[in-house]
């Protein structure tokens, strides 16, 4: 009987961390995508997570992309994008764009800066950007 009653408690515990996560929202974390690859260069970016699916699109040079969105609970939230650039699209590059860590995050933003040399990141507006990641090239 006492199992029962600690099994109850657990489960009750669980529901009420839920629905208290929901009472309280907090503001959405963003992804941001720039290109800075060079006047008349275009960049394309395709980005998804396990919920939602973006559509491939461009950005013009200094052209901005925001995607806002909520860390759920449950589930990691994690979004993956691919860039592309250059003649046939020949320059790539995916990778994790925003990984949920072990606690809801409230207003994290990650800015992606595609350069020619590769994609830079800037947390939550510390900058000097950081280099993260090369270009691959296709033959």
């Amino acid at each position: 009987m006492n199992r029962l009653m600690i099994c109850m408690f657990v489960i009750a515990m669980c529901f009420g961390l839920n629905v208290a996560f929901d009472m309280f929202p907090c503001p959405k974390n963003q992804i941001i995508i720039e290109n800075d690859l060079g006047p008349g260069l275009v960049l394309q970016y395709h980005c998804h997570s396990r919920d939602d699916n973006l559509d491939v699109a461009n950005l013009q040079f200094k052209e901005v992309k925001f995607i806002y969105f909520a860390d759920k609970l449950g589930r990691r939230t994690r979004w993956t994008c691919s860039l592309k650039h250059g003649l046939y699209m020949r320059y790539s590059q995916e990778f994790i764009a925003y990984r949920m860590a072990n606690v809801r995050r409230c207003g994290h933003w990650r800015h992606w800066v595609a350069k020619r040399d590769g994609i830079y990141l800037i947390r939550n507006g510390n900058r000097p950007g950081t280099f993260k990641h090369a270009w691959n090239k296709t033959k």
